[in-house]
């Protein structure tokens, strides 16, 4: 399957994968290129790996956290396959399961107190591709134009000016979508 053109951008953003790509036995097929890991062509879910918590079942809250951050973004399904066939192509697979299953998917806070959480995470760290993601998620978990703008001016203070000033050209970017 293929996630709608116009929010690429935006699937490259929250796992660094060119495009959102479905192959046919890809996701708990044989093996499908995954490399080094073991059962490969077994039989065993190739999502599983050594922890079994994090087989399919974070995978699948994954999935569920992530369309609800992002609508529109990423196709239903479950052979959704999020690797791009480059270097680190797993990369997106383990935020799947590690961010959006073990983190986004916890109870404890609401959804919109992790994004202003991950916000200020992220200014603090001058990520400003996933900042520019993270607003737009923001927006969808309820956060005004004006709280986040008070989140990068709360952010002055701890993480700096230049910090704060990359974070709300990186914010303007993502609200002007």
């Amino acid at each position: 399957m293929r996630a709608m053109d116009a929010e690429e951008p935006i699937a490259a953003e929250v796992g660094g994968a060119d495009g959102v790509e479905s192959a046919p036995g890809s996701v708990g097929g044989e093996g499908g290129g995954r490399g080094g890991r073991s059962g490969a062509g077994s039989g065993a879910d190739p999502q599983v790996g050594a922890d079994p918590r994090a087989g399919t079942d974070l995978r699948a809250a994954g999935l569920k956290a992530m369309r609800e951050a992002l609508p529109g973004v990423f196709p239903e399904g479950d052979d959704l396959d999020l690797r791009d066939g480059r270097l680190g192509e797993e990369l997106v697979e383990i935020g799947l399961t590690s961010v959006w299953g073990a983190l986004w998917a916890r109870e404890g806070l609401s959804r919109r107190d992790r994004s202003l959480v991950t916000l200020g995470i992220l200014i603090a760290l001058g990520a400003e591709t996933e900042l520019r993601t993270h607003v737009r998620i923001a927006r969808t978990n309820g956060l005004t134009e004006d709280e986040i703008a008070e989140v990068i001016y709360h952010a002055t203070g701890y993480a700096g000016f230049p910090a704060a000033t990359a974070a709300r050209n990186a914010a303007r970017e993502a609200l002007a979508d």
